[in-house]
């Protein structure tokens, strides 16, 4: 089988090439090249992608949208460390958006490595149990991610609720209505508790958030406009370069478009 591995560490690409003896291993360390190599290499069965770059704005969703367009025979692998909590909604759009075949963490042994990759090659349904709370999540109706972000607006909430931390400063930035925060700061905390209930991790949402806490007392929006507000800024700034990526914004626009 040939493989096609794209990530910005060589050092993954060639312990895959051993992990993967028997079969051919090719690799690339950018997504933004991958249009170079696939017009003159032959095609490629599978590809295993890494989800974030160093030193690139591309991402896996990058390459997932080009082996789609380029490639679409070749059946796609997320690959990921367990550690970065800030990958959850770009994995949540890799499958809603793309349906890789399976999902394989980068702490993965060389035994289960092998599986994963020789199962998706055989086109096993569920290569791997670790893409199935993506694969339900995506399923949902409306989808998860459509659950936190359902237009433009709220896409440009998102987005200032990373920058500042007061009610009427983002409701300013975000040119809503304050009442408008309130009610998207209710419906978010709601939402994020369903991605907590889909993908549990200890102390998820529980960090405290600077001057935002100012706002948690009596006066103001109130005490339960408070709590939520720190919820969904703590979230904002943990997926902050999620909700600011030009790419996601056009994958989402898409799928507002079809509903």
């Amino acid at each position: 089988m040939r493989i096609l591995v794209i990530d910005d560490y060589l050092n993954v690409e060639m312990a895959l090439r051993g992990i993967l003896d028997g079969h051919t291993v090719a690799g690339v360390r950018d997504p933004a090249v991958l249009p170079r190599m696939l017009a003159y290499e032959e095609p490629f069965e599978a590809a295993i992608v890494d989800l974030r770059y160093v030193q690139s704005a591309a991402t896996g969703l990058t390459a997932l949208a080009t082996l789609r367009e380029l490639s679409p025979s070749t059946k796609t692998i997320i690959s990921t460390t367990d550690e970065e909590e800030n990958r959850l909604l770009y994995l949540l759009a890799a499958f809603q958006f793309f349906e890789p075949r399976a999902l394989l963490a980068k702490r993965a042994d060389a035994f289960v490595t092998r599986a994963v990759v020789e199962a998706v090659g055989r086109g096993d349904p569920s290569p791997s149990p670790d893409a199935d709370p993506f694969r339900r999540a995506a399923a949902t109706r409306p989808p998860l991610l459509d659950q936190l972000v359902h237009n433009r607006t709220e896409l440009g909430i998102w987005q200032e609720l990373a920058r500042f931390d007061k009610r009427l400063q983002i409701a300013s930035a975000a040119h809503v209505h304050p009442r408008t925060l309130d009610v998207f700061t209710a419906a978010k905390g709601a939402a994020i508790d369903v991605v907590a209930a889909h993908f549990p991790r200890p102390g998820r949402g529980t960090e405290p958030v600077t001057d935002a806490d100012a706002d948690a007392g009596g006066a103001g929006p109130g005490a339960a406009h408070g709590a939520n507000l720190i919820r969904v800024i703590h979230f904002a700034r943990t997926h902050e370069q999620f909700f600011a990526d030009a790419e996601v914004a056009g994958l989402l626009e898409a799928s507002w478009r079809s509903r």
